[in-house]
């Protein structure tokens, strides 16, 4: 298949966002993308456009930055020559598997722990954020069903994005989260729109 040199330009920008990524440095765009491509090495060239064509076909549901982001990871001269070595393809396999079964397991918690807080908001005439508020003496009552198993960390998380408030004993009880706290929640920005489903039942 013939491929435009818009998709070609946003394939080299995935993995020049990943190549920045890999390599902790920043990165530009040319000016005159076109002018640009022109001038790079044949292989280059062709590697490029074979890659864009594959991202459109065959590998339509792979993300190009992860999967140039593999290729960083396992090669640290990694270059576009190198983009179709097998080993790249079976490492973004198995992660974007263990990334699927994660958030399974995410919704999972979430769907239990917001059942479970409709049931406390319906046993006490109270809304959601009635609830991310309420205390049982000095202690937050979200901390405490946290505790309980009764909500999982990854719906405490969404609720502290909610614009729940944590005093410093409520802190000091959950080091779980505390220490996690950055990697839950960037787990639950893959769950967007889910989660908008989510309050909406709330």
């Amino acid at each position: 298949m013939s491929v435009s040199m818009k998709d070609i330009e946003h394939i080299y920008l995935q993995f020049r966002k990943a190549q920045s990524f890999a390599k902790n440095r920043g990165y530009t765009m040319p000016k005159d993308f076109e002018k640009h491509f022109e001038k790079m090495h044949g292989l280059n060239k062709a590697a490029l456009i074979k890659a864009t064509g594959f991202f459109l076909t065959k590998w339509q549901n792979i993300s190009p930055y992860q999967y140039f982001l593999c290729g960083f990871e396992l090669y640290s001269g990694f270059t576009y020559k190198m983009i179709f070595k097998e080993k790249i393809l079976r490492l973004y396999i198995e992660r974007d598997k263990n990334k699927k079964r994660q958030i399974k397991i995410t919704k999972d918690g979430l769907v239990k722990s917001a059942l479970f807080v409709k049931g406390w908001m319906k046993d006490n005439n109270a809304t959601f954020n009635d609830y991310m508020r309420a205390r049982n003496g000095n202690q937050k009552i979200a901390v405490e069903h946290y505790l309980e198993n009764n909500i999982d960390a990854s719906f405490f998380v969404f609720m502290i994005r909610k614009g729940m408030m944590l005093e410093d004993q409520d802190r000091s009880m959950i080091p779980y989260i505390q220490e996690r706290y950055r990697k839950l929640n960037f787990g639950l920005n893959d769950l967007k729109d889910f989660l908008v489903k989510l309050e909406e039942k709330l």
